[in-house]
């Protein structure tokens, strides 16, 4: 005998429909080129990279995608990342402070426990890239030194259209120039001056506490030591700067 909940399948219809129409909807911004040799789509979102069923519904929409990934010191991007909410007024970040944040306990309130999460767990990734790799061949996957972006993005820049085989690559050098006021790259425009991002891009945060970045190095280091691991089997050459030190100041401290 088979017995229907007629009222669950219909939250079930309509939770399918609505997947169905978002799908729809994300394809609809990767359209089929008609000149895919001098058409590149591209998506950037820096939530996607540690969400734990990301990596396979990106691959049943997108198995083809290349992923490219910007890797920061993770202490670093934690500070970032508590600095970024507040400037955009979350109540837990304007309330605690860093160190606060990243020493809650699994009891503290679920706010400050969720934003504890969103500033520690996205820098473990050896984590994320091996999840990442579970769906993608290493081919598809190209890592980014952050500090080197913004140091010398032209090779950077150079390096990727490589990676992605873009052709003729677009000559950088004389587009990006540094601007000692923003501290930035930025383009050059054709009155020879430099257009930079607005003021949400680029900002200059009170250096974190001594504390929490000891603190951070500590708690990192199985995972830092892991990425470096990942990133000689990915034949990766040379090992980024940040990471290095990262883990040479860990070892000191």
């Amino acid at each position: 005998m088979i017995l229907f909940n007629f009222r669950n399948m219909q939250i079930i219809s309509i939770h399918i429909c609505l997947s169905f129409c978002f799908i729809l909807r994300y394809m609809s911004f990767f359209p089929a080129s008609k000149n895919e040799s001098s058409r590149y789509l591209f998506e950037k979102s820096a939530t996607y990279f540690d969400g734990e069923l990301v990596p396979r519904r990106a691959h049943a929409l997108l198995p083809r995608a290349k992923l490219i990934t910007i890797l920061l010191s993770p202490a670093r991007r934690a500070y970032s990342w508590y600095q970024h909410t507040r400037v955009h007024g979350d109540p837990v970040a304007n309330n605690y402070s860093f160190h606060s944040v990243i020493t809650a306990s699994d009891t503290a309130p679920k706010p400050l426990r969720d934003l504890r999460n969103r500033c520690l767990n996205p820098g473990k990734y050896a984590q994320h890239l091996e999840r990442w790799l579970s769906y993608y061949p290493p081919q598809q996957l190209h890592i980014i030194d952050g500090e080197q972006l913004r140091q010398n993005p032209v090779e950077t820049l150079h390096e990727l259209q490589r990676f992605l085989k873009i052709t003729p690559a677009f000559n950088y050098s004389s587009h990006l120039r540094y601007d000692p006021k923003k501290g930035f790259f930025c383009q050059v425009t054709n009155e020879d001056r430099t257009k930079c991002l607005g003021k949400s891009k680029g900002r200059q945060y009170p250096p974190m506490e001594d504390k929490s970045y000891k603190l951070l190095q500590r708690y990192y280091l199985s995972h830092n030591t892991a990425l470096v691991k990942l990133l000689k089997r990915l034949g990766l050459r040379t090992i980024p700067q940040w990471l290095k030190e990262d883990l040479t100041d860990t070892v000191m401290t």
